[in-house]
């Protein structure tokens, strides 16, 4: 058992110091620039993509992502339609700002695929109610008689 104990703390240390596989820029802008360190708290992943310019996408760990790509004279951080010049301070900020948002904002979850119609959900799973009771009052019941 203590074997196990300690074969667990070792993968966990293993897959806390995991290092992604991208130059070392891209690192340097997710931990330093963006403020995203220690990496393994907020990006899920990262993963290259077939762009011009060459671009990079971090994929956080509520499953939102954005890019940064690599532009002639700056990196550019795209989210959504916007994007960050990361040489401009102001931008960056917008940038960091914007990222926040990505984290902490709710994601909108999809109807359901019965189409249901009317209300607002407003969230959490509530169970059911049971019906309102009477606002009359109720008649005793007679007691039914042996047949024989």
């Amino acid at each position: 058992m203590k074997r196990l104990k300690k074969l667990i703390k070792e993968e966990i240390i293993k897959l806390q110091e995991k290092q992604y596989p991208v130059p070392p820029e891209i690192l340097d802008v997710l931990k330093n620039k963006l403020k995203l360190n220690p990496l393994i708290r907020y990006v899920e992943n990262l993963k290259a993509i077939n762009s011009v310019p060459p671009s990079y996408r971090a994929f956080l760990l509520n499953g939102e992502f954005f890019d940064i790509i690599y532009e002639d004279f700056s990196l550019l951080v795209k989210i959504g339609s916007k994007e960050y010049f990361l040489n401009d301070i102001d931008e960056k900020n917008y940038a960091i700002q914007h990222i926040n948002r990505l984290l902490t904002g709710s994601k909108v979850k999809p109807e359901d695929e019965e189409g249901e119609e009317g209300g607002e959900d407003l969230g959490g799973d509530l169970p059911d109610l049971p019906p309102a009771p009477s606002l009359e009052p109720e008649e005793p019941e007679e007691p039914e008689e042996p047949t024989a």
